[in-house]
């Protein structure tokens, strides 16, 4: 009894306050764990809202608070889109803001005034750690992160337009990425201009080989590029996917264990575990190159990749071909439109006299190209007469009994800046060096026009698929629209008899 009397309110008060302290403890450690960030994403990286499209038009000077909010809306726009560059000058005398996507350029957003303008670089420039623009900070380099937390695509559900019934999607960012912007300064008409380029980095585990390829023409690239020795070439002109699939193609083989050396100006993408090589622009390029080369080929890599191998001079080019010669793989590029012509110009210029040893080397030859895609929240059926998609290269098209084919494009919405494309895809023409390649080869000396479209029919013949064709395929698929794959894809002259022939031989044996 004489215990229970000890118990007094100051007791009571202690026992309180130990008990809030103990509640305080346990809901800040809940908070914690559900804000904890992963280890490799640090504090300074900003996370991108989920707005879906840029509505913002403010009609007159913008504050340095809508100058952010504008600005990270650009930069969200540009990883939504896929763009490669984000281009903000005055040179056509007025402010813009442009995205280069598989080099062509889209208007993305009109700033306004100059004022407005100015406030915009600033905030590019902060972002990016460069002091405030002016007449002597013109100029400078300088990178920041943003991360992509939240998945590619949500369900937004049924939607109604028209009368009809259309499952829809909102488009969002990428989860758990981080993309690296590369801001780069310089005096240009109309005053200062910002080159910011989109670079994503290469996660460091396995990485899927999902760039589109054909089931058999993947197969034999990813045979290809897991060979131990050899030349593995893709050719086309600039913002074809020759990079994307060459950086797929070394994480497949950083994957194994391989060691890789790349040679690159500049590198396009960071690809952890390996040794990437940056050789920079400016006075004596080319014996800077060399030497880094030469320095990569001492180190006695698995696998070599030079990034343009038509933009380096003949000694340094034959030091790489040396090299695979003596038992490594070189992974390399020229700019030239499809494989035949490709690898014809390789054999003049590099093998004129070892004719037999190029036939052994080389292993591949890909030709990309990249082709935007339709719109998936604004694409309707746009129906065409089969004599159209016969007449473009087609073989058998699909005909309905009106005679017409279903394919698909893009009105255009906000969402796709109302142009009707949204992301690209690519198609790849591949060129299996065979044994009846290899005889071939051997046998020709003299690589004119005519023979290189004897090789082009001769590969048609033992399987290779035209880029025409392929395109075509994913205009039936609704990837693309028709006019995309006339545009960027060439009919050969002799496509058409070639076909008709096939299926005459077809009907024969049937």
């Amino acid at each position: 009894m004489a215990a229970v009397e000890s118990f007094g309110l100051a007791d009571l008060v202690v026992l309180a306050i130990f008990g809030l302290i103990i509640w305080f403890l346990h809901w800040l450690g809940r908070k914690s764990m559900t804000t904890r960030r992963k280890p490799w994403a640090p504090k300074a990286w900003p996370e991108i809202s989920e707005e879906s499209a840029i509505d913002y038009n403010p009609g007159g000077p913008i504050t340095d608070k809508q100058a952010q909010k504008l600005f990270e809306a650009v930069l969200q726009a540009a990883i939504r889109q896929k763009a490669d560059t984000i281009l903000l000058d005055a040179i056509s005398g007025r402010p813009q803001v442009r995205l280069r996507l598989d080099g062509q350029f889209q208007e993305l957003a009109g700033v306004g005034d100059t004022e407005s303008y100015r406030r915009l670089v600033a905030q590019a420039r902060r972002s990016a750690g460069l002091p405030e623009p002016g007449d002597s900070s013109t100029g400078g380099r300088g990178s920041f992160l943003r991360l992509y937390r939240h998945g590619h695509l949500r369900d937004a559900g049924l939607r109604v337009e028209n009368g009809e019934i259309s499952y829809a999607f909102q488009e969002i960012s990428r989860r758990n990425r981080a993309v690296r912007f590369e801001l780069e300064s310089y005096r240009a008409p109309g005053g200062e201009a910002l080159k910011i380029s989109v670079q994503p980095e290469m996660p460091v585990e396995g990485t899927r080989f999902d760039l589109g390829f054909a089931a058999a023409s993947e197969r034999k690239y990813i045979e290809a590029v897991r060979s131990r020795s050899g030349i593995v070439l893709l050719t086309g002109p600039c913002n074809s996917g020759k990079s994307t699939a060459t950086y797929r193609a070394l994480a497949l083989l950083r994957d194994q264990g391989r060691k890789i050396i790349t040679v690159e100006w500049p590198i396009e993408w960071m690809l952890p575990g390996t040794i990437q090589y940056w050789v920079r622009d400016g006075r004596n390029f080319d014996l800077r190159l060399g030497k880094c080369l030469r320095r990569a080929i001492d180190q006695k890599p698995d696998v070599l990749m030079v990034q343009n191998i038509d933009w380096i001079d003949y000694k340094d080019a034959m030091a790489a071909i040396d090299y695979a010669a003596s038992g490594g793989l070189l992974i390399t590029a020229v700019h030239i439109y499809d494989c035949a012509q490709a690898l014809a110009n390789m054999l003049c210029r590099y093998f004129s006299k070892r004719r037999q040893a190029a036939a052994e080397m080389f292993k591949i030859v890909v030709a990309p190209r990249q082709l935007f895609m339709v719109c998936m929240h604004c694409a309707e059926e746009y129906r065409v007469p089969a004599k159209t998609l016969a007449g473009a290269g087609m073989s058998d098209p699909p005909v309905a009994a009106d005679g017409r084919v279903a394919t698909w494009r893009g009105r255009g919405c906000p969402l796709c800046e109302n142009n009707g494309k949204l992301g690209s895809t690519a198609v790849y023409e591949v060129l299996d060096i065979t044994p009846e390649m290899r005889r071939f080869i051997e046998n020709e000396n003299d690589w004119n026009w005519d023979q290189v479209d004897y090789l082009r029919r001769q590969a048609w013949r033992l399987g290779m698929r035209t880029q025409r064709e392929l395109a075509l395929e994913r205009v039936l698929a609704g990837d693309i629209s028709l006019q995309e794959a006339l545009l960027n894809t060439r009919k050969p002259k002799w496509l058409t008899a070639a076909q008709a022939s096939r299926r005459r031989l077809a009907g024969g044996e049937a």
